[in-house]
């Protein structure tokens, strides 16, 4: 399996700096004024969600926060 089939994305948000998904695995790493999480499990639907979405913190604390796992 190749890892290395992801995407990249740096935001101008103050709830979310970055997120790099992973297409194979469906890992969201996003990163946080508190740190960086990595969420499992995250369907690209979501991860685009996210990338489209107005306001990054509201669709964050809305559908990934309390939806996937994470460790961090």
């Amino acid at each position: 399996m190749n890892n290395n089939f992801k995407a990249i994305y740096k935001f101008d948000s103050s709830a979310i700096a970055s997120a790099v998904y992973n297409y194979e695995t469906q890992k969201l790493s996003i990163t946080l004024p508190s740190g960086i999480y990595n969420y499992v499990s995250v369907p690209y639907h979501t991860f685009s969600g996210l990338v489209e979405a107005r306001s990054k913190g509201k669709f964050f604390n809305k559908f990934i926060k309390n939806n996937f796992n994470f460790t961090n």
